[in-house]
């Protein structure tokens, strides 16, 4: 892909990005059920106003939101879902999945503050096993659409559809060369750590104590950052008063934990997705019964190593007793690296 192609498809999504804000609403329907509509000088001129407005009032930790964003919330997650499954099946180079991921980092990262996503909804899903009222439908399809495509195909939401993995890759550095291997004693404890985390998280979400999975997100702040600015510019866009002065958030603590974890993905690839993530578990569990397994084709195959020295994930290792090279159903992102480098054109 030239760079003027890429420039068009960026100047494309910024369009299609402030038309969408043009469309939804400024802030929550009040004509929707429960919301508390904010009452004028006009209502409240008198004592009685007052305690009607004291009355209806209820307080609420999260204001109501519009309609209009839970169906863009499932329409982008599937048209996402759907362009990294095309791109995956046709074995398209790695380098143009940056398109699909990049469109979940802005919006499910920076649009949506990075809350709208299937990593945190595996406490929502937790916490509907004892209360299955209180799952909502966009969250729901949130949860088990990437499951489906995992299980016709493999994780391609890791690597089309989630905005931590591309927060990840985006701040990771170059990743044309190839990724420096662990110790196989490394490896053997990595995959244990996101199970504990799966575990924890859906016991403390059962208890009703915290939502494990969110707290221990290093990169919420950036998410929370840019989504309070693009907010900010939202409510300007629409005529809205905006305070004046530099919009701050998080603390000290905060922005040094995303600092951290930085400094780790430069060393690590992904290490959210490798040491913590709970949904790559399920991910990977749906992976290994996949109809569709990428696998390696052992006649075309000469054994020239040159897609385990590139596999980020190191999902690829050669078998002691055959010694073929073999692919990890489980770990594997659906990248699309091995493919790309592959001069035999040996894996399908």
């Amino acid at each position: 892909m030239n760079l003027t192609m890429m420039k068009r498809r960026a100047l494309l999504i910024l369009c299609l990005w402030l038309a969408m804000w043009q469309w939804m609403p400024a802030g929550p329907d009040e004509s929707a059920p429960g919301c508390f509509k904010i009452p004028s000088a006009e209502d409240i001129s008198s004592n009685e106003g007052i305690a009607t407005w004291r009355e209806q009032y209820s307080p609420r930790q999260y204001l109501p939101e519009a309609d209009a964003w839970r169906w863009a919330d499932i329409g982008m997650l599937a048209a996402i879902m759907l362009a990294g499954g095309v791109m995956v099946w046709r074995h398209v180079h790695f380098s143009r999945l940056w398109i699909p991921g990049g469109l979940a980092l802005l919006y499910f990262g920076l649009v949506r503050g990075g809350c709208i996503c299937p990593v945190g909804s595996v406490a929502n899903m937790a916490i509907g096993l004892q209360h299955p009222e209180m799952i909502g439908v966009s969250t729901g399809v949130m949860f088990l659409l990437p499951l489906g495509v995992a299980f016709l195909m493999g994780r391609v939401f890791c690597v089309a559809g989630c905005p931590l993995g591309a927060l990840q890759d985006l701040l990771g550095g170059k990743r044309t060369r190839p990724i420096a291997a662990l110790p196989q004693r490394w490896l053997r404890v990595l995959p244990v750590l996101p199970v504990l985390v799966l575990i924890a998280t859906a016991w403390l979400a059962l208890r009703g104590a915290c939502f494990l999975v969110c707290l221990l997100d290093p990169y919420k702040t950036v998410f929370f950052f840019g989504c309070g600015w693009i907010q900010r510019a939202a409510h300007w866009m629409h005529g809205g008063l905006v305070e004046p002065g530099v919009l701050w958030v998080g603390d000290l603590t905060a922005w040094a934990i995303f600092a951290g974890a930085v400094l780790l993905g430069l060393r690590l690839y992904r290490p959210f997705c490798r040491l913590v993530c709970p949904y790559g578990v399920l991910l990977g569990g749906f992976a290994l019964v996949a109809m569709k397994r990428r696998r390696i084709e052992q006649s075309q195959c000469v054994q020239c190593g040159v897609c385990e020295k590139q596999c980020p994930v190191q999902a690829i290792v050669r078998d002691p007793q055959s010694r073929e090279f073999r692919i990890s159903a489980y770990h594997c992102i659906q990248c699309n690296r091995c493919s790309s480098v592959c001069r035999k054109s040996g894996i399908s």
